[in-house]
């Protein structure tokens, strides 16, 4: 439940929502959240039930995960709300305005200032990660890529080319290796196995994939437990 201020949500169809709309923004312990809902319901006073959630949008899942707290800040997304910095400013603090059509200051004017970090340019993070047993002890790494554009297409060409990613083995918190590789798998040989876990794989091993973004670096990572 959510209390609004201003114009008030309207509930809509599977297809405007998949087009994009009934977006918001949620504020949470690790950054925003994008979740758009379909149906929104009047309970009184400004209260309002969102539902129909599509969770974690434009690559957002990590600040799904770590969950907001009651009262957290929620802000509705539309074309008037957005803007926009360049890749020099990403990290700057500046000086942002919000106010009426004409204002460049005052009473009616809100300023904050903020460094845009370039969350818009970060990749996502890969998809269906899977690890797959060896007979001589090896593991076979398997994923697929996510694209912010032209991701939807069967037979498209990937929209980044070459294609890179980070392989991280880590055990209690240490990365024991390292994997850069250029497709949507890895191989984690039985003597670098042997090598980084001499005793025999320990009780948990996390494998960490992250995808490589021109002007932004490493993108969020996808985790499974070896």
């Amino acid at each position: 439940m959510v209390r609004v201020e201003g114009a008030p949500p309207t509930s809509q169809g599977v297809p405007g929502v998949l087009a994009g709309g009934n977006a918001l923004a949620v504020e949470t312990v690790a950054g925003w959240e994008v979740i758009q809902f379909r149906r929104a319901e009047l309970l009184g006073s400004g209260i309002w039930r969102l539902s129909g959630l599509l969770r974690g949008q434009q690559g957002t899942e990590a600040a799904m995960r770590a969950g907001s707290a009651a009262g957290a800040v929620v802000v509705f997304l539309d074309e008037p709300l957005r803007a926009s910095s360049s890749s020099a400013e990403r990290g700057l603090p500046l000086i942002w305005r919000a106010g009426p059509t004409g204002l460049s200051g005052g009473a009616r004017v809100a300023e904050l200032e903020w460094a845009a970090t370039g969350v818009h340019h970060r990749p996502w993070s890969p998809a269906h990660l899977r690890v797959g047993t060896r007979g001589d002890g090896g593991y076979d790494l398997g994923w697929i890529a996510r694209s912010r554009t032209g991701g939807d297409a069967w037979d498209g060409e990937d929209s980044v080319a070459p294609l890179r990613f980070r392989v991280r083995i880590i055990h209690e918190d240490t990365v024991v290796r390292v994997l850069d590789v250029e497709a949507s798998h890895a191989d984690y040989l039985a003597p670098d196995v042997a090598s980084d876990f001499p005793g025999g794989l320990p009780g948990e091993v996390i494998v960490e994939v992250a995808q490589w973004g021109d002007g932004y670096g490493w993108g969020q990572a996808a985790s499974v437990t070896l």
